[in-house]
C-alpha cells in the first residue's frame, strides 16, 4: 500500500482552487517561513501579489527595517527558491484597527 503525506494532498488542493492567477502567491505563502526564516515569518504577513509586486505587513518598524535591509535577498531567494520572480517588495506597519464604540449622552 501506498501513503502520501497528507500535506501534500492538502498542497496541491489549494493549488488547484486557486488557479494559475494565484499561483506565485500561494507558493509563496507556502515558503515564506523558509525564505525569512521562523522568527520573521511569525512578524510578517503576505498581504497580496499584484503585477510582480509582493505586499507584506509588519507587526512593527524594527522588524520592517530588519526586512527592508534584506529585501533583495528576499528577491533572490523567492526566485532560486520558488521560482517566482519579482519586480518589488512593498513592507508596510500592520494597522491596528480598533473601533472605539462612542457612549451616548442622554
Amino acid at each position: 500500500m501506498d501513503f502520501t503525506l497528507a500535506g501534500n494532498n492538502l498542497k496541491k488542493i489549494v493549488y488547484t482552487i486557486a488557479g494559475t492567477e494565484q499561483r506565485d502567491f500561494v507558493s509563496i505563502a507556502f515558503g515564506w517561513k523558509k525564505i525569512v526564516g521562523n522568527l520573521l515569518s511569525e512578524r510578517a504577513s503576505i498581504l497580496k501579489l499584484e503585477n510582480g509586486v509582493l505586499f507584506v505587513s509588519v507587526t512593527n518598524n524594527v522588524w520592517m527595517q530588519e526586512l527592508i535591509l534584506r529585501k533583495f535577498q528576499i528577491m533572490k531567494d523567492i526566485e532560486s527558491i520558488l521560482n517566482v520572480q519579482l519586480s518589488d517588495v512593498v513592507f508596510f506597519m500592520k494597522s491596528e484597527n480598533k473601533r472605539k464604540t462612542r457612549k451616548k449622552n442622554g
